[in-house]
């Protein structure tokens, strides 16, 4: 008996040969599809590339004055925005056509001029071309130049020259200055940019009245010029004309926005730290340093005082902190000695300096300014301070004297929710018909039910933020108005109190513009008196006792710095003084 037997694909070998298969066929589809891709990409480029020239071609064979766009400077019939199909491609043309100041004979900038006083010498087109293909999109741009048959001529059109500066009067290179004009026989509507000089020139603008221009940058506020209305008779920068052959040159600041942070308070409580140097009691350690009436010396030795010595005062450990604030101290030094301040936290068994990372040039250098800002110090990481003094001289017959030194640091503060407040800016577009200012900016909002409150894309400006009459401020952080700068967040707290008929709130500064604390401020009057120290913002208020007057005395008072007297002074209403102490 004979058996055949049949053989075939085991399981296994089924699986290498698909695997096989697929691996194959996979990659020679793979191939296929890239090939696909690649033809149709080149596709695309060929027939835009054929469809620029041919347009550019077209563009150059129109007579000189007729090379322009719509709504543009130069004008003309040639659309600046467009769809065309070609080859069953749908291409998104955009035409640019400019004036070109060139430089052979000087050019308009913000310190040059053009030698002719023509900047229209020739024309420029930019043409671009944008196209979807695949999962992207695919572009092309050509240029060209469009040259005057004839010498070039500013006839029947002038020059608007933009200037764009920042707030610091620095140039601002991008800028998007676009120029519109309804009144002109062909509406004019043109968007440039400036140069790295932060100017942009409008060349053969048409010779017309009622011109307006709008500056714009992302991420920066907006400039412009005003129509006269009723609501704005008298703009402070109206729009303009233009004159045959001449240039109007405007200028226009904008900068970086950024936000203004609001907090409401109806109470905050602070601390104080203060060494007056009066005995050894503030004293925790010290090495060739002495105390002579009331200031922190070198210590002697014989006739001549030691070349150097240090001392660490006793550990600040508040029992309420929510914040470190300031430091205050008053010393004086020469020419052949100073002193440095450094700080430290304390551990179970020594002193920790904290690192300039946490307070830039502690540990580096250390400090001898009258106030040194401590409010980025973490509570949480330093919930104690040791002051450590370091004294110098190089002349031995001399010594530096430190006589004053105070850490300030607020202990609690209780949230004020929903307060309404008005705000406005000191920026002004123009005048009313009883030449009252128009403001740029005024707002009437008010804080959430957490007493916060944010001003989001805040140019840069002075505002005055004012609650309703129900209150009056008695502390603002920092003083108003507030001055917000370009690019930079600010943060305004303010304790308010229920408003009384008169009230004086006293700002005490240096020299450089920093609060100072713990200065005396007196206020008097025939039979009256009262005395405050300056709070953190090194503010005081007065709002007990006072009728409005014109015999008022205030007098402030602090070691370190001039006493400065202001007599006489008025009260009437909610009255605000700013004072500066060199």
């Amino acid at each position: 008996m004979n058996v055949k037997i049949k053989k075939g694909f085991t399981l296994v070998e089924l699986l290498i040969a698909s695997a096989l298969v697929s691996l194959v066929f996979g990659g020679l589809l793979l191939a296929f599809s890239q090939t696909l891709k690649i033809i149709n990409i080149s596709k695309s480029e060929l027939t835009a590339t054929s469809l620029a020239n041919n347009r550019m071609e077209y563009f150059k064979s129109l007579p000189y004055n007729q090379v322009g766009t719509v709504s543009g400077i130069p004008s003309g019939n040639i659309p600046q925005n467009s769809i065309i199909t070609s080859n069953g491609i749908v291409f998104q043309e955009r035409v640019l056509v400019e004036y070109v100041d060139d430089v052979a004979d000087g050019q308009d900038t913000a310190t040059t001029s053009d030698s002719n006083g023509i900047s229209a010498d020739y024309k420029k087109i930019k043409l671009e071309y944008f196209w979807n293909v695949g999962d992207g999109t695919s572009s092309i741009s050509i240029f060209s130049n469009i040259v005057p048959r004839s010498i070039e001529t500013n006839n029947g059109g002038g020059t608007v020259k933009v200037n764009v500066i920042d707030s610091n009067s620095s140039p601002v290179l991008g800028a998007n200055v676009r120029l519109i004009n309804n009144t002109t026989t062909t509406t004019i509507d043109v968007t440039k940019n400036t140069d790295s000089s932060g100017v942009t020139l409008f060349s053969g603008a048409p010779a017309a009245s009622g011109y307006e221009l709008l500056v714009t940058k992302s991420g920066y506020s907006t400039d412009k010029t005003y129509e006269a209305t009723t609501t704005n008779p008298t703009p402070i920068v109206s729009n303009f004309s233009v004159v045959e052959s001449s240039v109007s040159t405007l200028t226009f600041k904008i900068d970086k926005l950024s936000d203004i942070n609001i907090a409401t308070y109806s109470n905050w409580s602070e601390g104080e730290f203060l060494s007056e140097f009066n005995d050894w009691s503030q004293i925790a350690s010290s090495s060739n340093i002495d105390i002579d009436n009331g200031d922190l010396v070198l210590q002697k030795n014989g006739s001549l005082y030691e070349s150097s010595g240090f001392a660490y005062l006793n550990t600040i450990t508040p029992v309420e902190l929510l914040q470190w604030e300031s430091l205050r101290l008053a010393g004086s030094i020469d020419i052949d000695n100073d002193f440095k301040i450094k700080l430290f936290t304390a551990t179970n068994s020594s002193y920790v300096i904290i690192p300039d990372s946490d307070l830039p040039g502690n540990s580096t250098t250390g400090f001898s300014d009258s106030l040194l800002d401590l409010s980025n110090l973490s509570t949480s990481t330093y919930k104690n301070l040791v002051i450590g003094i370091f004294l110098n001289t190089s002349n031995q017959s001399v010594s530096p004297e430190l006589n004053e030194i105070a850490v300030y640091y607020t202990k609690d503060k209780t949230i004020l929710p929903t307060t309404d407040l008005s705000i406005r800016g000191n920026k002004i577009i123009g005048t009313d018909n009883s030449s009252s200012p128009i403001y740029k900016y005024q707002i009437s909002t008010s804080t959430n039910n957490k007493g916060q409150l944010v001003l989001k894309n805040m140019e840069f400006d002075e505002y005055s933020i004012m609650p309703n009459s129900s209150y009056v401020i008695s502390t603002a952080c920092p003083a108003q108005p507030l001055n917000h700068q370009a690019g930079l967040n600010s943060v305004l707290e303010m304790e308010l109190k229920s408003a009384v008929a008169n009230s004086l709130r006293v700002s005490v500064t240096d020299d450089l513009g920093k609060f100072i604390p713990g200065a005396d401020v007196y206020l008097t009057r025939p039979g009256f008196s009262d005395t405050k120290k300056t709070n953190i913002c090194g503010q005081v208020f007065f709002d007990a006792g006072l009728s409005e007057g014109t015999d008022y005395q205030v007098r402030i008072n602090i070691e370190g710095y001039n006493e400065v007297i202001i007599n006489p002074f008025s009260i009437n209403g909610d009255t605000v003084a700013q004072v500066n102490l060199n």
